[in-house]
C-alpha cells in the first residue's frame, strides 16, 4: 500500500529532520490538481527540488530507515560502513558545516566490549590534533545512538587510489608515507598506538595531503596490555600486521605501526602487499618467516636507498626497525624534504596557481567583452525554466514479458545506459529497472511444496511487498570458469579438466560452465578484483574473515531481494517461466535433465528480463546474511531496499542446483551455507548498482 502524504510527514518528523516547512512550501507551489498524492511521489519531488537528498528520502520512506537527525547534525548520505559502525556525511544544523559522523551499529549497543572500543576511539580522537590525522570534532549520544563527529575530508583512500590508477610514482608514495609518519608520530607522542595502519586507512585529500583515519583499534601505551583483547585474539589486518602483533595484539607498540606503514609503502609502489599466501595462516607465517622481498626486484625503478628504508621498516624483530616515526622521517627527508620545506613549497604552489588563474580569467574576460565596459545582464529577460528530468514509473509486478522489456528500455533511456552491456572481460550484464514485487512464497506455496518435499520450507515465506529504488546491472549468466580464471588467475571448479569431477564433463568445453567450488569470501574477492580491473571502486573491505560493505561503484553480490526480483521478472508464479505445466527442461538444469553436473551457461531459454540459468545449474551466493525468521520480522506494508539482517553468520543462496527437484528451484526458495563452504553446487553472479541522475 502506498504511503500517504500525511504519513510521510509523520515519518519526516520522527526521523529528526526539521525540513517540514520547506516541504509544505513545495506542496503549496503545486496547483491542487497536480499536487503529489502519495509519500513516494512527494519524496521524488523533494529530491528533484533538492529539499531532501536521495538518501534522506529513502530513509523517510523506509519504516526501518536510519534516523536522520542526531542532535545538532543532519545526515545527508551514507559514505561507508565498518565492523563497529556506519559512516555518514552530515551537516551541522546551524553552522552549515559538513562533517563525517560514525554511528555505532545498533546491534552492538548491548555489547560491553563494543561500547568500550567505541569509547576508546572517542578518547583517542579527542587526544589528537594534527594536520595529517583526520580530527575528531565531537562525540555524543542521542537516545540509544552513540556517535562521533569527524572532519569531512573529500578524497580517496590510498587503497582505492592504487586500485584505480596502479602503483604510485615513487615520489608520491614516499610523500604519502611521510605524511602518515608525521601524523603517527604525533599520535605516538600522545600515547596512542593505531594498530591498523593500511592503505585504506590513509586518506589522500584533493590537495594531495595524506591523513590517517580510523582509530577503532587504537590502544593507549600508558594502559599496558589491553583488557579488551583476550589472549590469542587477533586484531588488525593480516596483510599489514607486524609479526609480534599477530602473536599478541596487546603488546603492539609504535614499532608495530612502523612495520604496517612499511607494508603500506610496498603496496603503494607495487600494487600488492609484500607477503602473500592462500590463507590467513599462511600470510601470518610469511610475515614471521619469509625473507623480506626487495622492492628493487618488484619494481626496477626503485632506488636502493628507498629499498633500504623499506627493509628497516619491516624488519622481523622490532629492535631492528626504526624505533620511532621521527627516526624514519629523518631518512625520508632526502626524498621528500623537511616538513617546513614541504609547507613552503605548498604555499608557493598555491600562490602560483592563484596567479595563473587570475591571468587566465583576465584573458577570458577581455575575449568575452573586448570593449572593457561593464557587461550587465538584462534583468527583464525571462530565462526559460529547465524542466526536471522525470523518472519512468516503477516496474510494479505483476507484469508480462513485453512490459518487462518496456520497463528496461524506459529506464535505460532515462539513465543514458544500454539495456545490455559487456564489460572488459566479456561478461554480459542486463539492466534491471527499479520496481515493486511480492517477495517470498505464499502460505499455499509453502504448504504444497513442503508436503511434496517431505520437509518444512517455511523459510521461503511469508510473502511480503518489497520496493527496490535503485536500478542495477546483473550478470546475464552465472560467472563462468573462464571469467573467474581471467580475473583471479586460477580455476577452483570441480567440473573442469583438472577438477575432481572431470570425468562427468569429459565431453564438454568447461570454460563456459559456471565456476563452482567457491566460498562466499571467494565471490567477494572476485567482485573486488573485477571492480579494480574495470577501474571502479570496490564495494567490500575485508579484514581477516570480516567483510564490510562500503559505498562503491563496482561489482558486488546481489541481495536476496534483488536476486528474486530479477529472477521473477514480473511474475508471481513459483517459477519465472510459468506454473507446473511449464517445460522445465527448456529453462532449468535440474534433477530431471541435469545429469549430475553443471552445464554451460546461457544454453536454455531466458526469463522476461533476458537472464539465464536462474533456476537450477548452480546455487548462487547472495550478499545477505541468512536469517530463517527474517521475513517474519517485516511487519510493515512495504519494505524498501532490504539488505537482510546484521552482517554475521551464514549467507543466503538462491536458485537451486543441477540435482535438485524442480520444487527446490523456485523463485522464492531460499538456501543458506557457511561463508567458508565450497563444493560443486555453489557459484554466483554479480551485480553493479547504476546511480540515478
Amino acid at each position: 500500500m502506498a504511503l500517504s502524504v500525511d504519513q510521510f510527514f509523520e515519518r519526516l518528523i520522527s526521523s529528526g529532520l526539521s525540513a517540514t516547512d520547506d516541504v509544505r512550501k513545495v506542496l503549496a507551489s503545486f496547483p491542487d490538481a497536480s499536487r503529489p498524492t502519495s509519500g513516494e511521489d512527494l519524496a521524488r519531488v523533494l529530491v528533484e527540488r533538492r529539499v531532501l537528498t536521495e538518501f534522506q528520502a529513502h530513509a523517510v520512506l523506509d519504516p526501518h530507515g536510519q534516523r536522520l537527525g542526531l542532535g545538532q547534525y543532519v545526515l545527508l548520505d551514507k559514505i561507508g560502513q565498518g565492523g563497529m559502525g556506519s559512516v555518514f556525511k552530515a551537516l551541522h544544523r546551524h553552522m552549515r558545516r559538513e562533517v563525517a559522523i560514525k554511528v555505532l551499529h545498533a546491534d552492538l549497543a548491548d555489547s560491553p566490549d563494543a561500547l568500550e572500543r567505541f569509547r576508546r576511539e572517542m578518547r583517542a580522537g579527542g587526544k589528537l590534533n594534527h594536520p595529517h590525522i583526520v580530527p575528531t570534532l565531537d562525540a555524543d549520544q542521542v537516545g540509544d545512538t552513540m556517535f562521533l563527529v569527524m572532519e569531512y575530508v573529500p578524497g580517496t583512500n590510498l587503497a582505492l587510489l592504487v586500485g584505480q590508477n596502479g602503483p604510485l610514482p615513487i615520489g608520491q608514495a614516499l610523500r604519502s608515507v611521510a605524511h602518515a609518519a608525521e601524523g603517527l608520530a604525533h599520535a605516538h607522542d600522545q600515547g596512542v598506538i593505531h594498530r591498523d595502519i593500511k592503505p585504506s586507512n590513509l586518506l589522500c585529500d584533493d590537495r594531495g595531503n595524506v591523513r590517517v583515519l580510523d582509530l577503532g583499534l587504537a590502544r593507549f601505551a600508558s594502559e599496558g596490555p589491553s583488557q579488551l583483547t583476550a589472549t590469542g585474539e587477533m586484531l588488525g589486518t593480516v596483510d599489514y600486521m607486524a609479526p609480534e602483533q599477530a602473536l599478541s595484539t596487546r603488546q603492539a607498540d609504535a614499532r608495530s605501526d612502523i612495520y604496517s606503514l612499511g607494508c603500506t609503502l610496498a603496496y603503494l609502489l607495487t600494487g600488492q602487499p609484500p607477503f602473500s599466501g592462500e590463507s590467513v595462516l599462511k600470510r601470518l607465517m610469511a610475515h614471521r618467516d619469509t625473507p623480506v622481498p626487495s622492492l628493487c626486484d618488484l619494481r626496477h625503478d626503485v632506488p636502493d636507498s628507498v629499498n633500504r628504508i623499506f627493509q628497516k621498516m619491516v624488519a622481523k624483530q622490532p629492535a631492528e626497525r626504526y624505533q620511532s616515526m621521527r627516526e624514519l622521517l629523518v631518512d625520508l627527508e632526502p626524498f621528500v624534504g623537511s616538513r617546513r620545506a614541504r609547507s613552503r613549497g605548498w604555499q608557493r604552489g598555491v600562490l602560483a596557481t592563484v596567479a595563473v588563474f587570475v591571468l587566465v580569467a583576465a584573458v577570458l574576460i577581455l575575449r568575452l567583452n573586448p570593449t572593457g565596459k561593464p557587461a550587465f545582464k538584462d534583468q527583464n529577460k525571462i530565462e526559460p525554466p529547465t524542466a526536471p528530468r522525470v523518472a519512468p514509473t516503477l516496474a510494479i509486478a505483476p507484469f508480462d514479458g513485453p512490459q518487462a522489456e518496456a520497463h528496461q528500455a524506459a529506464w535505460a533511456k532515462f539513465l543514458n545506459q544500454p539495456v545490455e552491456t559487456t564489460n572488459g572481460i566479456g561478461m554480459k550484464l542486463r539492466l534491471i529497472p527499479p520496481g515493486e514485487f511480492q517477495q517470498g512464497a505464499s502460505e499455499q506455496e509453502v504448504e504444497v511444496f513442503s508436503n511434496l518435499e517431505g520437509r518444512s520450507l517455511a523459510t521461503d515465506g511469508p510473502r511480503h511487498r518489497v520496493r527496490l529504488t535503485q536500478p542495477f546491472f546483473i550478470g546475464v549468466s552465472e560467472v563462468t570458469q573462464a571469467e573467474y580464471q581471467t580475473v583471479i588467475g586460477s580455476n577452483p571448479s570441480l567440473f573442469s579438466p583438472a577438477g575432481e569431477f572431470a570425468a562427468r564433463v569429459a565431453d564438454s568445453e568447461t570454460t563456459q560452465h559456471p565456476v563452482e567450488n567457491v566460498t562466499w569470501f571467494d565471490a567477494v574477492e572476485f567482485c573486488n578484483a573485477l571492480s579494480l580491473r574495470e577501474k571502479l571502486t570496490p564495494c567490500y573491505e575485508r579484514t581477516n574473515e570480516e567483510v564490510t560493505i562500503v559505498t562503491g561503484t563496482g561489482y558486488r553480490l546481489p541481495t536476496e531481494a534483488e536476486w528474486e526480483y530479477a529472477c521473477r521478472a514480473g511474475t508471481e508464479s513459483p517459477w519465472s517461466f510459468g506454473g507446473q505445466e511449464a517445460p522445465f527442461e527448456q529453462f532449468a538444469w535440474v534433477a530431471m535433465n541435469g545429469e549430475f553436473h553443471s552445464h554451460p551457461v546461457g544454453q536454455l531459454l531466458p526469463n522476461a528480463f533476458q537472464l539465464h540459468d536462474l533456476h537450477g545449474n548452480l546455487w548462487e551466493w547472495c550478499q545477505d546474511v541468512f536469517d530463517p525468521r527474517y521475513y517474519e520480522s517485516l511487519t510493515d506494508p512495504i519494505t524498501t531496499d532490504p539488505i537482510g539482517p546484521p552482517p554475521a553468520g551464514v549467507r543466503g543462496m538462491r536458485g537451486g542446483v543441477w540435482d535438485n527437484t524442480i520444487r527446490l528451484c523456485r523463485s522464492a526458495h531460499r538456501g543458506a551455507n557457511q561463508p567458508t563452504a565450497h563444493n560443486a553446487s555453489i557459484g554466483f553472479r554479480v551485480v553493479r548498482t547504476i546511480p540515478r541522475p
